[in-house]
């Protein structure tokens, strides 16, 4: 078992007694996202730092580093036999990279960062799931690999080779024209109810007043579990104020 956390590095465990293996240091930010190979000899990790870094557990080290994304990367999947690895995160973009020869594709752009990917069988008709902090849930239609070739060759080109550091992903961005993506809009999307993101609890303590990701106001009773009032679109704290006076 792998986990990463802010201490910017891998810790593989033993599950079976709950120890400690080995820590494996390489990144210099959080570790974000975490994939294992099938076998479990190989690990991909995503971190706050930009970077994706491919571990070779059995020889406890760091064998490769991706400069994929310009932000923070915070989620990986990869295909069955481990050739392929997709990554989203902060820049809302999701990439799609071949381990071997290090071609990168610009697969799409979310409208907010990417915080989960996972790819459908292409048994059930394959595809890309990402969910975001909008609360729904987009199926993309990526490849499956990138394939080889055209790697940086033609005006507004898709492709280009993964460098190993942030420097040169900047270098990329600065010399070839700006990546489009291989498609535009999703092919299902499933909507999901906004979040709440921000909450006040009133002075009886029975109510709280929330917001959530579409900015709609609601008054919330703690006891029952149920919407008591809505207000719409209104200003957050003009509301909190108003209800805290009465």
């Amino acid at each position: 078992m792998v986990s990463g956390s802010t201490e910017k590095a891998l810790r593989v465990w033993d599950p079976r007694t709950g120890s400690k293996n080995f820590k494996l240091k390489g990144h210099v930010g959080n570790v974000r996202a975490i994939a294992l190979d099938p076998n479990g000899r190989l690990c991909l990790s995503g971190s706050s730092d930009n970077l994706i870094r491919l571990w070779d557990l059995g020889q406890q080290r760091c064998v490769q580093t991706f400069a994929v994304h310009t932000d923070s990367v915070w989620a990986l999947t990869t295909d069955a036999s481990f050739n392929t690895v997709y990554s989203g995160g902060r820049d809302c973009k999701v990439y799609v990279t071949d381990l071997h020869t290090r071609e990168s594709q610009l697969l799409f752009q979310e409208s907010h960062p990417v915080n989960k990917l996972a790819l459908e069988p292409e048994s059930l008709g394959g595809g890309v799931w990402a969910a975001t902090p909008d609360c729904s849930l987009r199926k993309w239609f990526g490849r499956s690999a990138v394939e080889p070739g055209e790697a940086t060759s033609s005006r507004g080109a898709r492709r280009f080779v993964a460098g190993s550091s942030p420097f040169a992903r900047q270098r990329v961005s600065l010399d070839l024209p700006t990546p489009t993506p291989a498609q535009n809009s999703p092919a299902v999307t499933i909507a999901g109810c906004p979040g709440i993101v921000r909450h006040a609890i009133m002075n009886n303590r029975l109510h709280v007043l929330t917001m959530d990701s579409a900015e709609h106001i609601a008054l919330w009773d703690i006891t029952r579990g149920e919407v008591a009032a809505e207000y719409g679109r209104v200003n957050f704290e003009a509301k909190e104020q108003e209800l805290m006076e009465q």
